[in-house]
């Protein structure tokens, strides 16, 4: 009995040794296993992330009111609301800007301006190209110079000659265009007008403090072809911005017709004092 008792005892000992052995060698492999994996798990992601480019604005805008006031020996109240908006898209072949103005001023409550102009401006290839096609329609409406309605639409070719696609980031832009336009002035006292004109373009600005202040001019300059027949005007602006949306504008604006009503001057001059309101979407 004592024999069998013990190789019993020692039977039974090998197989609780060899499971303890088996179950401390799982064990090991399973500890190893999860350092391993908590290894690989705590290892920083050293990857960069990809740089998402900066978005580009589809569509910018602009809302601007300015005028005069005058009290006493000559009360005179001049109010204009200009605005842009322009659409454009990297390396698309059309663009389209518009700068629609309002116009309302009297002199010692007798009304003297009430000015509509409305534009619709289309362009070809501008965002690949320095050089490209252009093609435009107007419409005007004028109590100072007693004109009932002027229609104008015109075809040409416009250059950017500084701050183009090559360096469109710089402080100063300058471009010019030419086209030939047709032109239907209807007067309140005079013969209708239809003639031809050669319309010539200069656009300017200036960044002189950066995202600060900024000159921009816009000058047109058109002879008729078919008569003796000038007309030229020009916009300037100094714009200082008080927010990233915000700005104070001082605009003179000058006009010039050799044709008009009996009693209207040629020239006509405008200084303004305002406020305007820029996005981009």
């Amino acid at each position: 009995i004592g024999m069998r008792t013990f190789c019993l005892f020692l039977l039974i000992s090998t197989v609780i040794f060899q499971s303890t052995a088996q179950v401390r060698d799982s064990t090991r492999t399973d500890t190893a296993r999860a350092a391993k994996t908590s290894t690989v798990v705590a290892q920083p992601d050293t990857a960069k992330p990809k740089e998402t480019p900066p978005a580009v604005p589809y569509w910018t805008y602009s809302l601007g009111i300015d005028g005069m006031f005058n009290s006493g020996n000559v009360n005179r109240r001049l109010l204009t609301v200009r605005g842009t908006v322009s659409h454009e898209t990297p390396n698309s072949i059309w663009g389209f800007f518009s700068s629609p103005r309002f116009q309302y001023g009297t002199n010692n409550e007798i009304l003297q301006e009430r000015e509509l102009f409305v534009d619709f401006n289309n362009t070809w290839f501008k965002a690949r190209h320095d050089v490209y096609g252009l093609f435009f329609g107007a419409y005007e409406q004028s109590n100072l110079r007693q004109i009932n309605q002027r229609l104008n639409v015109g075809v040409g070719v416009g250059w950017q000659i500084v701050g183009g696609r090559r360096v469109p980031s710089s402080r100063f832009q300058l471009s010019l265009s030419n086209a030939l336009l047709r032109e239907f002035t209807d007067f309140r006292s005079i013969p209708d007008r239809d003639v031809y004109r050669l319309s010539t373009r200069l656009k300017v600005r200036y960044e002189i403090v950066k995202e600060k202040l900024t000159f921009q001019n816009t000058t047109f300059y058109q002879p008729a072809l078919d008569q003796r027949n000038l007309r030229w005007n020009t916009i300037s602006q100094l714009v200082f911005k008080l927010s990233k949306q915000l700005s104070l504008t001082a605009t003179l604006d000058q006009s010039y017709e050799s044709i008009n009503v009996q009693g209207v001057q040629s020239n006509q001059l405008n200084a303004t004092l305002g406020l305007s309101y820029s996005g981009s979407r």
